[in-house]
């Protein structure tokens, strides 16, 4: 069961905390209205934050909600500025806690792991298996149960106080009623039971990964698998015997439904590896890795609509840079740079004033 942490709920609400959560929140928006109100009375407003967490009094505000089409359409869900500090104060506190119950191979949101990390280990198993099980999880977000969420945190952290606060933050959203589970005992009035997380809080990022983990220790201790990574919901399993891959496949389906989840059956396949695996944005083959076109086609399209943006003034230069260089830093700038180059030289930009002419990119 592992230690168990309480009376911890004072420390998220000390103003060190605070500051350093309010410090995170306004990384890359600094330009935005509501940072710049928030930081011209910044301690008026975390005393404010403080008082109302101490008393137990905070509430959380309603969502800004709009849609993304990029790589896919989903339903982004933006809380309002002071609450987001709040998510970072939580998280702060409890993330190295939650994260010390995961496995090592569990590379999402997580500090020192990341897609990098996730690609190279992926292709240490092609080298040495058949066969790999590939599983993802259909609307994962979406159907994350609250009540077992909360049974799971409660195994790690028992502070009342906290698990009020994250019961808080749960029920600010509720999701679409779209699954229940007949082989759980479940009637139609299951469908009635809260669950999903919204996509852009912090907090959604966290409690997403760490519901897995019950997941990634049945795999691990229970079907004694090895070879197993996990990137959020998209996981891999290799072994050299495909029955055995099947058989694994449905014992992991019957264990999502307990935790009231269904495998996507269209991105759920066994296959041999031979001829590499696309994970992550990539192809990976045992010895090298492809980034998978769509992806270099959305980064054009993408940073062309940022350069246009800080033309005409919208972002800041080091917005711009950000930009960029979160793109340089998943895809790897060594074994890329020169399809990178030839993307970065067709995009030209002028500065807001005109007076400085145009410019482009070459790393």
């Amino acid at each position: 069961m592992g230690k168990k942490y309480k009376h911890l709920y004072s420390n998220i609400y000390s103003f060190e905390n605070l500051y350093l959560a309010s410090r995170k929140s306004r990384q890359g928006k600094r330009r935005k209205l509501e940072v710049i109100k928030f930081e011209h009375l910044l301690e008026e407003h975390l005393f404010n934050i403080q008082a109302q967490l101490k008393d137990e009094t905070y509430q959380f505000g309603n969502y800004r909600k709009f849609i993304v089409t990029e790589p896919k359409e989903r339903l982004i869900a933006s809380a309002p500025y002071r609450d987001r500090v709040v998510h970072h104060a939580l998280c702060n506190l409890i993330e190295p806690i939650l994260d010390k119950a995961m496995i090592f191979d569990s590379y999402a949101c997580r500090i020192n792991k990341g897609s990098h990390r996730a690609i190279i280990k992926t292709q240490s198993f092609i080298k040495k298996y058949k066969y790999c099980l590939k599983f993802d999880i259909k609307k994962y977000f979406f159907t994350i149960d609250h009540e077992i969420l909360i049974k799971d945190i409660q195994k790690k952290i028992t502070d009342d106080k906290i698990i009020v606060l994250i019961n808080k933050i749960l029920n600010t959203y509720t999701s679409k009623k779209e699954f229940y589970f007949p082989m759980n005992g479940d009637t139609l009035f299951d469908c009635l039971r809260p669950r999903g997380l919204p996509i852009g809080n912090l907090t959604s990022q966290l409690f997403a990964n760490f519901y897995l983990t019950s997941l990634d220790r049945f795999i691990k201790n229970n079907l004694k698998i090895k070879a197993y990574i996990r990137y959020m919901d998209d996981g891999v399993l290799f072994s050299n015997c495909k029955a055995e891959l099947q058989k694994i496949k449905n014992q992991i389906s019957v264990f999502c439904e307990k935790k009231r989840l269904k495998l996507h059956q269209n991105k759920t396949q066994i296959f041999p590896v031979k001829n590499g695996l696309k994970y992550l944005g990539f192809h990976i083959y045992p010895n090298y890795c492809r980034i998978l076109r769509p992806n270099l086609i959305r980064f054009k399209h993408k940073f062309k609509l940022r350069c246009k943006q800080y033309e005409t003034g919208e972002i800041a230069w080091n917005n711009l840079l950000l930009s960029l260089n979160a793109w340089l830093g998943y895809v790897g700038v060594g074994r890329y740079k020169n399809i990178i180059n030839l993307i970065l030289s067709n995009i030209k930009f002028q500065h807001p004033d005109n007076r400085r002419g145009e410019y482009g990119f070459i790393i």
